[in-house]
């Protein structure tokens, strides 16, 4: 921690059942850090901590962690694979600075994997890929990595070669340094043989080293010329300059290896180290003051502190608010400045995480990832810094919630902390919302599918020790502009000394999926406490259309208040609620209600290919490609209203005995059928 050139922030990704929690539990045990190995088969391991994940076997939560490698500290961050959970993969991305991307040797790039990747591509993460499970029947090394240039990276290049597939898997060719790496399953993989290449290998890795000579060069031209005038580049020349390249964005180095079988993951360490980013080998990080102006803090330990707070987590010990450090140095007791609402808040203790265990420590640096309890006014999202240096970095942006559970104690006395177990829940979790059903009075859960408002449901009943009903799915629909228009609201408080507020605002479509406010007014038209009012996320959150849905996909440009009297000031929701009358005459001009959508791939044997496509017509897909694959397998890729994707599980089961399998991702929003805002 004293040296940020020795950090390496590791994010581990993937798409759900590629390996990933293998691979991290490998990693920990290969580190020292833990003493056995921990399966998600047996419900033993270390990262997937929650009682919920044992039990279903998969990753729920984003877990940290950290452990020595080679003398540096590399801090990990396993990331889940289900769809429902991109949340938790979106904050992580937000604050790593590398990635490692695992992928099924056999299944290839899955949807899932192409949106992690393009998340991270986003936030100009650095990639490397695994291709794990090259021990099953069918794993095919060539296969997937052109599914890793197809769809998740074109600048994906083999660094290392399986020894055979499947039950004839027996290590990995090393292309950089030439060599033959086979691993002792007597030893749990610990002991790794370094072996001349055998004579069946040495053609095929010499063609693909050549490949990533040229790989490197072409992104290289100081090693343009020593390559084409040796034809070859020395082991410490091509991993320089693949360093330079990955850090670049422009190449994606492959491995390949079997986690279950331990084999494969010592070298992802040494990639990581040799081939991924420390925090000082990042620009500074950029943000805003709270005059507006852009501004930069550097990675640096005597910089003014700049820490981003990721995600907040509540437990039985209460609650955890977890942070990345930008700049600065933090030390055990620092007061910084919340930059949302200038409250200013204690740093006490700090801690460091392994999955769910706290170690206290009294400082941190540039890239710590640390957390600290007791902030309870602190959101995922929130910057905190230096009092004589506030600068508000951008937040995560988070997808909304597309599906509506109705949620009740079962016992009316329970009422009451099960508001408080859901305000606890919504927190912790941005992709949640809670509004209340118009007709019964009740409250509505919302979540990103049904796995996710399930395993919402189960936490109430288990953490907090709560009977809860929960209702049929409902799909939750939005409103958006489509076309600029204008509005104006207005909004009074009557009595004997009445205060009336009217806004003017102009709608405008935006491609972004959230709700951008801006405030346009003349200088000084607005006070600088209601300017900080009205840019508070929560408002255009808030904001929603005529016919009651949430607002999305919109700018609202703010371009007059007017008060009246004009001497008074007045209350921030009586401008709120001027303003949502504003936005609602707008959307009256060129507004129209959304359904969410989503990207569906169906894998089936030809057999039941027609029953399939059938079921798709009567639910309102269109049908975007039918591809043949190896022997009889058809993939279908469609895209379906999530409306009509309820137990969809259960009717292509049935439809194709059991024998066809599906994914689903989500597409965005589409205009719902017959309606308009």
């Amino acid at each position: 921690m004293d040296d940020p050139a020795r950090i390496r922030n590791l994010g581990i990704i993937a798409h759900i059942d590629a390996g990933k929690t293998t691979v991290t539990e490998r990693i920990l045990f290969y580190a020292g850090v833990e003493h056995r190995m921990g399966e998600v088969n047996a419900g033993t391991t270390v990262m997937d901590w929650m009682e919920e994940e044992r039990e279903r076997g998969i990753t729920i939560t984003a877990a940290v962690t950290h452990l020595p490698w080679r003398e540096h500290l590399i801090q990990i961050v396993d990331t889940p694979g289900h769809v429902d959970f991109t949340a938790e993969v979106e904050r992580c991305l937000r604050v790593l600075d590398g990635a490692a991307l695992v992928v099924d040797g056999v299944a290839g790039v899955q949807s899932q994997t192409e949106s992690v990747t393009r998340r991270a591509r986003k936030h100009g993460v650095p990639l490397l890929a695994f291709v794990n499970k090259m021990d099953r029947a069918g794993a095919d090394f060539e296969r997937a990595l052109r599914s890793l240039r197809a769809k998740a990276h074109p600048g994906a290049i083999a660094v290392q070669l399986p020894r055979g597939a499947g039950a004839d898997f027996a290590g990995v060719v090393d292309l950089v340094h030439e060599r033959l790496l086979r691993w002792d399953a007597g030893a749990l993989g610990r002991t790794i043989a370094v072996e001349p290449l055998p004579q069946d290998e040495i053609a095929r890795a010499a063609a693909a080293r050549d490949a990533l000579c040229a790989a490197v060069a072409e992104q290289d031209d100081a090693l343009a010329d020593a390559w084409l005038a040796r034809g070859t580049l020395a082991p410490t020349e091509l991993s320089a300059a693949l360093r330079r390249a990955t850090l670049s964005g422009r190449l994606m180095p492959v491995l390949c290896g079997a986690a279950l079988r331990n084999v494969g993951v010592q070298p992802l360490l040494d990639a990581a180290v040799d081939w991924l980013p420390s925090p000082i080998d990042l620009p500074p990080v950029r943000g805003r003051t709270p005059r507006g102006a852009q501004a930069e803090r550097p990675p640096r330990g005597d910089a003014p502190a700049c820490a981003l707070a990721f995600k907040v987590f509540h437990d039985a010990h209460g609650d955890l608010v977890y942070f990345r450090l930008y700049s600065g140095t933090v030390r055990d007791g620092d007061v910084l400045v919340n930059a949302r609402d200038g409250q200013r808040e204690r740093l006490h203790p700090l801690f460091w995480m392994h999955a769910e265990t706290r170690e206290k420590r009294d400082t941190f640096g540039p890239g710590g990832l640390f957390a600290v309890p007791g902030l309870k006014r602190v959101r995922t999202g929130d910057t905190l810094c230096a009092a004589d240096a506030e600068l508000l970095l951008e937040p995560p942006v988070f997808p909304a919630p597309v599906l509506r559970r109705a949620v009740e104690a079962r016992e009316p006395a329970d009422r009451a902390n099960l508001a408080d177990a859901l305000a606890l829940l919504l927190r912790e979790d941005p992709t949640l919302a809670l509004t209340t059903d118009e007709e019964t009075g009740g409250w509505l859960l919302a979540g990103l599918g049904e796995l996710h408002l399930e395993v919402a449901a189960h936490r109430l009943q288990r953490d907090f020790r709560l009977a809860v009903r929960m209702g049929e799915p409902r799909v939750s629909l939005t409103e958006a502009a489509v076309r600029p228009a204008a509005g104006s609201g207005r909004a009074e408080i009557p009595g004997e000394a009445p205060i009336s507020v009217e806004v003017r605002v102009r709608l405008e479509p935006r491609a972004e999926e959230s709700v951008s406010l801006l405030i346009v007014t003349p200088p000084g038209a607005v006070s600088e406490a209601l300017r900080r009012e009205l840019l508070d996320p929560r408002v255009a959150a808030g904001l929603c259309g005529r016919q009651g849905h949430p607002l999305r996909h919109t700018l609202v440009s703010v371009e007059g208040v007017v008060v009246r009297p004009a001497q008074r000031i007045p209350p921030a929701e009586l401008v709120v609620g001027a303003l949502h009358a504003a936005v609602e005459q707008g959307l009256a001009a060129g507004g129209v209600v959304l359904e969410p959508v989503m990207d569906l791939t169906v894998e089936t044997p030809e057999a039941y290919l027609t029953p399939i496509l059938a079921d798709l017509q009567q639910r309102l897909a269109e049908i975007r490609d039918v591809a043949m694959e190896e022997g009889d397998q058809r993939i279908v890729l469609a895209r379906v209203p999530l409306s009509r994707l309820m137990a969809y599980s259960t009717a292509i089961r049935s439809l194709s005995q059991g024998k066809a399998v599906f994914d689903l991702r989500p597409a965005g929003l589409a205009p719902l059928r017959g309606a308009s805002a």
